[in-house]
């Protein structure tokens, strides 16, 4: 039995819980007929009772759509669980105790919970009662956010600085290093040091798991400051991780379950995703971002049928509607699109219109297809044109190709051939060649991980000039540094800044930056952890024009990486394995050329021989080859 959960224990879970009255613990009502019941079935619309219950041997059938199970089965339908994790939760309500394998996390992970969870509860009261928090106050007021919808989502204030939240902590029992595992604060470096809170000042929403235990939190800004972005999130901690958290799925995955469609809403925001709910549309979930990840469609897959998507309308939004609706079109999940008018979001929309308004636009969303065509044409000076045609056929194929289901697919086609008026047999014919070709683009290299197979010096592409003010005169650093950059900003105070800071030490000396400012920037976080005054504030007031601009290239990166999915010291694993690379192409790039050089042509081998050795290696023999490589270089310049 999965995670040491026993056949026993499970049988007895069965044994005590009564099938009859967990079902209509989710708001169905149960007719009784002689020895067994009968409901309107949970998983398909119907107004006949088809859904049979039978309590002595605690299984339910129904005769209509065909689904049947026992009550694991019927809670990880309803509530989109794993079946350990119904088992747990039916555990908790009869009273069944779970003996698990020892898991020595299981001891930080509890602490985590009760610490996040306190924590909501304290910025709830913050926000309620502070005067400090009356911006945000007023903020909510403007967004006609009653104080009820306030107390279902948990809506708080985070109070300016560290001092007040150490101190909130050490009345509950909790210690600086808890506050800072959970990424709330930096802790005190220094005697007289009060460290740094991440979420000051900010007003706060709940992230919940879907067990609807707090496991993070979203912070936003009240007052600009371009130093960071509008919204702070949690870094991912032993329960937070951002590729498995939907905001709203504890709310929404019973709804989902029961509704005649099974079909999810999904938006972008958090507000849009609370408004969504306040209006009545209870299916609506939100990811972290506009990340959507292969494990947020796992979870929707557990309860839902179909997908409609309501992301904001413009060229972001668009984007990661298309991403999203290959992610769902891959696990057999149908997918429409909701454009909203007037450049509306969810809730902008549901502010100044009605839910019935909102309703309509539901029921006349357009298909992926449709809603792709119209986005690719739009981009055309001429969307008749036959190059134009294929340009946005090209564009829709491998959305079409993701879906696995055949008649799916060929439903796609269908489409697009009638709206692109072209012989739905060549376009099906294309797919099929681009399908063909599927397993050779998945198996194409990464470029952190492409071997360098030529033994001459291959030219350096220079980076393009940012756009913008004093445009001319600024050329920025590579874009790996600029991501680099915004890794170490998003970073500043996560509970991993040390193993980061002893990584940057031993493994990437300044001689792996190109770029001056990429030196700068690296040096200044080094310098914040052990400084109690503000660092970046003063670092970046000192730039210059021209510095500035890359700064906020920075800034608008770190925006992205708050969206990764990859844990944060595996993340600088691949930067340190990334940074070596583009180290030594450039030390090759600058040898000589020239035929006589003997002693250029064997070292431009060994970097050549380098680069693969680095591009190929696990983390444990690049930390030997790093050393290696290191010392050979201190040898030259002796």
């Amino acid at each position: 039995m999965e995670k040491g959960i026993t056949d026993s224990t499970v049988e007895e879970i069965k044994q005590r819980i009564d099938l009859a009255d967990l079902i209509a613990s989710y708001g169905i009502a149960i007719r009784s007929t002689g020895a067994s019941k009968k409901a309107c079935c949970p998983f398909h619309n119907e107004k006949t009772p088809s859904f049979n219950i039978n309590d002595s041997r605690g299984y339910y059938h129904c005769f209509g759509c065909g689904e049947s199970g026992d009550a694991i089965k019927f809670v990880q339908k309803m509530d989109g669980l794993t079946f350990v994790e119904a088992v747990k939760k039916l555990a908790s309500q009869c009273g069944v105790e779970i003996k698990e394998k020892e898991d020595p996390l299981a001891g930080r992970r509890k602490r985590l919970y009760a610490l996040m969870a306190e924590l909501a509860a304290f910025y709830r009261r913050c926000l309620q009662k502070t005067k400090e928090a009356s911006l945000a106050r007023d903020y909510l007021a403007g967004r006609d956010i009653s104080e009820e919808v306030q107390e279902e989502w948990t809506i708080g204030y985070a109070p300016v600085g560290a001092a007040n939240i150490r101190k909130w902590a050490e009345k509950h029992s909790f210690t600086d290093a808890e506050l800072e595992e959970a990424g709330v604060i930096r802790a005190p470096t220094r005697p007289g040091d009060a460290g740094y809170h991440r979420f000051g000042g900010r007003l706060m929403f709940t992230i919940r798991d879907k067990q609807g235990r707090v496991v993070g939190f979203s912070g936003r800004q009240l007052v600009e400051d371009k130093r960071s972005g509008k919204y702070v999130n949690s870094p991912e901690t032993t329960i937070f991780k951002k590729s498995s958290v939907l905001f709203g799925f504890d709310k929404a995955s019973v709804q989902i379950a029961k509704s005649p469609r099974h079909e999810v809403i999904v938006c972008e925001g958090q507000i849009d995703c609370i408004r969504l709910h306040s209006a009545g549309f209870t299916t609506a979930v939100a990811g972290q971002g506009t990340a959507f990840t292969e494990e947020h469609v796992k979870m929707l897959k557990r309860v839902t049928d179909s997908a409609v998507l309501v992301y904001d309308d413009d060229a972001a939004g668009s984007k990661a509607a298309v991403k999203s609706a290959r992610l769902l079109l891959a696990s057999e999940i149908p997918v429409r699109v909701v454009s909203l008018p007037g450049g509306n979001d969810p809730d902008s929309f549901l502010r100044t219109h009605s839910a019935d308004d909102f309703a309509s636009l539901l029921e006349k969303a357009e298909s992926i297809v449709s809603f792709q065509v119209r986005a690719e044409r739009a981009k055309e000076t001429n969307p008749e044109g036959m190059d134009a045609v294929n340009r946005v056929f090209r564009a829709l194929i491998e959305t079409i190709a993701s879906s696995t289901n055949a008649v799916l697919r060929a439903s796609m086609v269908s489409e697009c051939a009638k709206l692109l008026n072209i012989p739905e047999a060549a376009l099906s014919e294309e797919l099929e060649k681009f399908r063909a070709a599927a397993p050779a683009r998945k198996n194409l290299p990464h470029k952190a991980e492409e071997e360098i197979v030529e033994e001459k010096p291959q030219e350096v592409q220079a980076p393009t000039p940012i756009k913008g003010e004093d445009a001319s005169k600024v050329i920025p650093p590579p874009p790996l540094e600029i991501a680099f950059c915004a890794f170490l900003l998003e970073n500043e105070i996560s509970a991993d800044r040390g193993k980061i800071e002893v990584m940057l030490k031993d493994f990437v000396p300044l001689e792996c930056f190109s770029h001056p400012f990429t030196v700068s920037f690296v040096e200044m976080w080094k310098k914040s952890a052990q400084s109690e005054e503000d660092v970046f504030s003063a670092w970046s007031e000192a730039l210059s024009g021209e510095e500035r601009c890359i700064l906020d290239t920075v800034l608008a990166e770190q925006i992205k990486a708050q969206a990764t999915t990859m844990e944060i010291v595996d993340e600088m694993k691949e930067f340190v394995r990334r940074l070596w690379q583009e180290h030594l192409k450039r030390r090759r790039a600058s040898l000589p050329v020239s035929a006589g050089e003997a002693a250029a042509a064997r070292e431009r081998i060994e970097l050549t021989v380098g680069i693969k050795r680095v591009a190929a290696a696990r983390w444990p023999d690049l930390k030997v080859i790093i050393k290696g490589l290191k010392e050979a270089f201190n040898d030259q310049t002796k």
